[in-house]
């Protein structure tokens, strides 16, 4: 083909990429395989000689989420971004066995094997819900000084009887459903339950799309996976933040800020008017924060 053909060909496959898409040549892609064989998808943005931070998408979701960060000039021009799709979800491996999914040492393994793959020495994490125990999980097999610091993204792990979600009890049998209408009702459900302000319709339908990449025969292997114990959650000395939107349907606010004020040194953010997914539904004051708590923890490294 014509160099004008291959530019036309990509100008138009380019125009053609659905906003929360990533683009031909917008990021650097790759796989790594973890300890148990399991291939996990990894995307690089940004600036590669940077301090490194990775992000860690939540339950049916994929690293694509952060779109809205990895697309922060701010960010991009200071920091090595990595995203990837955890274990049975996006374009990683989903292993039919419940030992893969249950063995909190894997989900440390694949991250490991992710920060190893991209030089990524001490890095800050930002988890988002479930991706915060992959947190806990790795900090319990690698040490503190494993990273630089961590922001656990509607996530908690302190737990009582009134900060039960409703909108998870109510979705997460439907997404536990092999057939197919069912199914996509109850992850329609559960995805609309993550904003206060639902999304564009475009961007609602992209978003869905990666969800779906998820088969409900892997959902049900991770329904009730362990947690690292709360005795060794409530001891790490290590900079942590806690960040949660005021109408987040999935984590309490108030679980969230018991959870930073059982950890020495954790800080507390409640971000107005937004819901479970902060980093999209406010990207301007998420990224904002973001950057200022990099700045701090990166000045001490």
């Amino acid at each position: 083909m014509a160099i004008a053909g291959i530019l036309y060909h990509i100008a138009a496959m380019t125009s053609a990429y659905p906003s929360l898409c990533p683009r031909p040549f917008e990021y650097n892609k790759s796989h790594v395989v973890s300890s148990d064989g399991v291939t996990i998808a990894v995307r690089r943005w940004g600036n590669r000689r940077g301090p490194p931070i990775i992000f860690i998408h939540g339950f049916a979701q994929s690293g694509l989420a952060f779109i809205r960060q990895v697309r922060d000039v701010r960010l991009a021009e200071k920091y090595h971004l990595i995203t990837y799709d955890l274990r049975g979800h996006g374009a990683s491996d989903k292993p039919l066995d419940r030992d893969a999914y249950h063995d909190n040492r894997l989900w440390a393994s694949d991250l490991h094997a992710v920060a190893a793959s991209v030089g990524a020495v001490r890095p800050i994490l930002v988890a988002w819900s479930f991706g915060g125990r992959v947190v806990w999980d790795y900090l319990k097999e690698y040490g503190d000084e494993s990273i630089a610091g961590a922001q656990f993204v509607g996530s908690s792990w302190r737990r009582s009887p009134e900060w039960t979600s409703a909108a998870s009890a109510a979705s997460l049998p439907l997404m536990l459903e092999d057939d197919l209408p069912t199914n996509i009702a109850g992850t329609i459900a559960f995805l609309s339950s993550c904003f206060a302000t639902p999304p564009p319709s475009a961007e609602f339908a992209q978003m869905l799309a990666y969800n779906m990449t998820q088969p409900p025969s892997v959902r049900r292997l991770m329904v009730g996976r362990p947690q690292q114990p709360d005795d060794f959650i409530a001891t790490r000395s290590l900079p942590l933040a806690f960040i949660v939107g005021e109408k987040d349907r999935h984590c309490d606010p108030r679980a969230s800020r018991a959870s930073a004020e059982h950890i020495c040194g954790a800080s507390f953010l409640e971000v107005p008017n937004v819901g479970h997914s902060p980093f999209y539904e406010d990207a301007q004051a998420f990224n904002q924060q973001l950057l200022e708590f990099a700045e701090r923890v990166f000045l001490h490294e």
